[in-house]
């Protein structure tokens, strides 16, 4: 089956952190749209260059609203200083002006499994935290007793995005809970410092755990490693990593 085209209307604009953003899309046509956590909508690119291009971006709701869905991405620049192709067509992108886009798609990916009472863990770097955000709400929205616990990894303490977020959704599911990590913190920072790797190095890994991974190619990877180096399966990781746009 090929790909249904979306057009989409910004409603939202936020500027989460330094060159981080979330938009949300409500749908003009067709004006609803059934999603999953973990799928994602393949945006073209109209910045009217040749050739034309699309990018992928993970959808940061969970489908519980099917006339609407939540994008958080960030820009890129190249050496140059100009802004990706992708990114920033749509950080440029006005509320009220529309786009195009094709999907659902990722059928399978990050999908949570809703019966299962093992722990879940969901571990992101950057935008990379967007399905896995999509994930905990679906669960916490659906009662789910899994415990959950979700780490983002970030590279600056300016780059710390959706805290109030995590903060209401640890007050609403007493299963979840969450750990921001900075790998380059300022000498005053008294967060959780080091990357997502040497974090868990230090923490327990409980029994059956299931992890999700999401971030840069190289980080998820990173990340999964280090995971299966302190004994979690590799069947039971689901990592994606993704690069620049």
């Amino acid at each position: 089956m090929p790909p249904q085209k979306i057009i989409a209307q910004v409603e939202s604009h936020r500027e989460l952190a330094r060159d981080i953003f979330e938009k949300t899309f409500r749908l003009v046509e067709p004006a609803e749209l059934q999603y999953e956590a973990g799928n994602y909508v393949s945006l073209r690119v109209a910045d009217g260059k040749t050739p034309a291009v699309f990018r992928a971006y993970t959808f940061a709701s969970d489908g519980h609203d099917p006339q609407t869905f939540k994008i958080i991405f960030k820009l890129f620049r190249t050496e140059s200083g100009e802004e990706g192709r992708g990114s920033g067509f749509l950080k440029n992108l006005k509320v009220g002006e529309s786009a195009e886009f094709f999907g659902p798609a990722g059928v399978g990916s990050f999908v949570p499994k809703m019966g299962d009472e093992s722990p879940l863990w969901l571990l992101g770097t950057g935008t990379g935290i967007a399905p896995l955000c999509a994930v905990a709400t679906k669960l916490s929205r659906a009662k789910s007793s899994r415990p959950i616990k979700l780490f983002l990894g970030v590279s600056f303490a300016e780059e710390i995005f959706y805290l109030a977020e995590f903060e209401k959704l640890k007050k609403e599911n007493p299963n979840f809970n969450f750990t921001i990590a900075v790998s380059r913190p300022p000498q005053d920072f008294s967060g959780i410092s080091g990357r997502l790797p040497e974090v868990l190095a230090q923490t327990d890994i409980p029994r059956n755990l299931e992890v999700l991974i999401c971030g840069s190619e190289v980080s998820a990877a990173g990340i999964k490693n280090k995971l299966i180096e302190l004994g979690v399966p590799a069947e039971n990781i689901d990592a994606e990593g993704y690069g620049a746009v």
